[in-house]
């Protein structure tokens, strides 16, 4: 019989660290430093119960009662569930057919921004579309959502399935603001295993 016994076996015997194995963040800060070019420290990643998992973190995090997101429509539906649990307001944003460039796109986001907004999230390639977010409509984004001092929270759970053209990571365009959010199900084709992972500021990840 296989010996299960706490001194040969300690680490079935006890919880993981909150924020995951510590291996596992050294492969994944690695994984987003090649992919984003943006310095990256097992500090800068938390390790979710899914992606869905990761942004209810995120929203949970920066997030209070009353703020509005912004959420570029159309979108994956359970994100709105998400902000609508933390008591906070989902605002559409109509990026596909009504935007065609950065200044209309962001032009949009103006017109349905409040003083209660503090985030804008999107997805890229977009969930249901499968549309990849361009580079300048991403940088024309981030820069407006960092001069109103608004988080970005970037779904990019697909980025291996851009079929025609390439996907561009949004967190190189604003690192301090953007928390980036990724999935073992799609990478990895680990749907089961219930696993993603976030990379952001360090001060959230702890």
């Amino acid at each position: 019989m296989e010996d299960l016994s706490v001194s040969e076996n300690a680490g079935m015997h006890r919880y993981s660290p909150p924020r995951a194995l510590p291996p596992l963040l050294e492969m994944l800060a690695e994984r987003i430093r090649g992919r984003s070019g943006v310095p990256t420290s097992p500090d800068d990643v938390l390790v979710t119960a899914g992606a869905t998992g990761g942004l209810s973190a995120v929203v949970g995090a920066i997030v209070q009662p009353g703020d509005e997101v912004l959420v570029l429509a159309p979108y994956w539906p359970l994100i709105t569930g998400i902000v609508r649990c933390y008591h906070g307001h989902p605002v559409d944003v109509p990026s596909i057919g009504d935007a065609v460039d950065a200044n209309a796109l962001v032009e949009q986001a103006r017109r349905n921004m409040t003083s209660r907004t503090v985030a804008l999230y999107l997805s890229t390639p977009n969930n249901p579309s499968g549309r990849l977010i361009s580079e300048e409509l991403l940088r024309a984004l981030a820069d407006w959502a960092v001069a109103h001092g608004f988080w970005l929270i970037s779904d990019e759970v697909y980025e291996d399935y851009a079929f025609t053209g390439s996907h561009v990571c949004t967190r190189p365009l604003a690192p301090e603001r953007c928390f980036s959010v990724h999935s073992f199900s799609k990478a990895f084709g680990m749907a089961g295993n219930r696993c993603g992972y976030v990379a952001g500021p360090s001060s959230f990840m702890g």
